[in-house]
């Protein structure tokens, strides 16, 4: 009954002031606090990110070599893993309330320059590569697969251990877990920029990674300006573009700071949704070329397809682009393929699946049946998301392509990354820009609780034993039993959700009121 209705959850869309944005003046009550409260928050996330780095060789960063006259720069200090956990934690304690009073502020009639804010976020990018990468011991492998490829050793055949065993100076400072022995997993595009930086970088492993450094930071200012494109004249939604990407430190963290090659790929994928108003073969081509990143991002081209099914040439100019793009980039190195489909059935720190499968699979079905039967039960779970998720998230606020194919797109990724067990913080990113792309939804703040989840256990980022041994208790029990029990709540909210707008008829059926009304795009 209409008089003794629920109150909203957290999670569900709430009303919002129907008084139009002024482009051109910033709100002084509440939004603008908000506003500058969030900015805050990033800029001392980003601070601490730097810190971090220019610490030196810690339990979050690496051993590169000797640093020079150039950048990145670094003081050997050898800082406390205690010290360097708790910086990272509050990285992730600032990126999350950044996110979430900058939205809010949105929500306020907060109207900042939107440029300005693209700006600000270039500027912390460039500020994060003057130090070392930190929070992952990965760029370590691109430099010795790129090595692999300057020296005719094949990286798809070839573990960095097996290389390290010589007397290269790249293959001895790579000898890093968890990819010690195994052969490069990534597409044939992160092989040629692997190859591009060990050329310049020479025996470098510092130099190498830098120059990779610098390409993931390029790619994702170059993200975020494209985002900006997309969002159209609404002033709100130009703002939430740079809000859910660009000023966003747990992003950062994940591919700036800790470059991961998934902020190529977010820039592919944006490019075509660019590209899909102006040419279908140029969107082809940059939808093979992020599959050339990662063979997973192949799945796009179902969302992609289906928004364009009315359009039957455009739709053959887009498979015959990204077929190109495939075929001669997995052509040339087909063992790319191979290698990701041997590590997609393994599960991630973090995910409540392994817990499940050591403790009530492998018992009932053994270690053979106990993977079978999960992987049966992964396949379910994201396909009942997915029919939830098409019926709960909103439709495009508009007639725009981009948005009609984005909406099904985010169904899809966001199926995935719930559902699975192989997932990781950094392969958030593909959502990232897909929420982005749409109106303001519920799951804007499940995607930030699961991306700051699934970072928790890579603090602070090095597999090795932390000191003092409370401290390295702790983490063990986060990684494995706490975030995954977390984790496992988040999804039951998420159904619950769901379910519980599905009853009262707020599903994907029911318009949103227009953009210019909901204030935050």
């Amino acid at each position: 009954m209409q008089g003794n209705a629920p109150a909203s959850s957290p999670l569900e869309d709430s009303p919002a002031p129907r008084r139009p944005i002024d482009a051109g003046r910033e709100s002084r009550g509440p939004g603008r606090v908000l506003g500058i409260s969030a900015l805050v928050c990033c800029a001392g996330a980003t601070l601490l990110m730097i810190t971090s780095g220019a610490l030196g060789p810690s339990s979050t960063e690496p051993v590169f070599g000797s640093t020079g006259l150039l950048p990145p720069w670094f003081r050997r200090t050898d800082p406390p893993d205690l010290l360097v956990c708790a910086l990272v934690t509050l990285v992730l304690a600032l990126g999350t309330a950044t996110v979430i009073a900058g939205l809010a502020a949105v929500r306020r009639q907060w109207s900042p320059r939107p440029r300005t804010l693209l700006l600000c976020g270039a500027l912390a990018v460039a500020g994060l590569l003057c130090v070392p990468p930190v929070g992952t011991t990965d760029p370590l492998n691109y430099a010795v697969y790129g090595r692999m490829a300057t020296l005719g050793t094949d990286p798809y055949r070839t573990t960095p251990w097996e290389f390290g065993q010589g007397s290269d100076p790249i293959g001895q400072l790579a000898l890093a877990e968890p990819w010690l022995h195994y052969p490069s997993v990534y597409g044939p595009l992160v092989t040629a920029t692997e190859w591009a930086a060990s050329l310049a970088g020479g025996t470098s492993m510092l130099r190498t990674v830098w120059l990779l450094s610098v390409l993931n930071g390029a790619a994702f200012v170059a993200t975020g300006a494209l985002l900006l494109k997309l969002a159209g004249p609404d002033p709100a939604r130009r703002v939430r573009s740079q809000l859910l990407w660009t000023l966003n430190p747990v992003l950062m963290w994940n591919l700036v700071a800790g470059p991961h090659i998934d902020a190529l790929g977010a820039l592919c994928v944006v490019a075509a949704f660019w590209a899909l108003r102006r040419s279908g073969l140029t969107t082809g081509l940059l939808l093979g070329a992020a599959a050339a990143v990662k063979i997973t991002l192949g799945i796009l081209v179902l969302p992609f397809a289906w928004s364009m099914r009315h359009d039957r040439r455009r739709l053959v100019a887009v498979a015959a682009g990204g077929v190109l793009v495939l075929a001669v980039g997995y052509g040339l190195t087909p063992h790319a393929v191979l290698n990701a489909a041997r590590v997609s059935g393994e599960s991630a720190v973090g995910s409540p699946w392994p817990l499940m499968l050591r403790k009530l699979l492998v018992p009932v079905f053994g270690a053979a049946g106990g993977k079978a039967v999960m992987a049966l039960l992964e396949i379910a779970l994201v396909a009942v998301l997915v029919v939830l998720l098409r019926a709960t998230l909103p439709p495009a606020a508009d007639g725009d392509i981009a948005q009609r194919a984005a909406r099904p797109a985010l169904v899809l990724v966001a199926a995935y990354l719930l559902g699975t067990a192989y997932v990781r913080p950094w392969y958030d990113a593909l959502a990232w820009v897909l929420v982005a792309l749409v109106p303001r939804s519920w799951f804007d703040p499940v995607l930030l609780a699961h991306t700051t989840l699934m970072t928790v256990p890579f603090i602070p980022g090095l597999p090795q034993p932390l000191h003092p041994h409370i401290l390295n208790v702790l983490a063990l029990q986060t990684g494995y039993r706490i975030v995954p029990a977390l984790q496992v709540l988040l999804l039951c909210t998420v159904l619950y959700v769901c379910a519980r707008r599905i009853r009262r008829g707020r599903g994907a059926g029911q318009p949103l009121r227009p953009l210019a009304e909901v204030n935050d795009g």
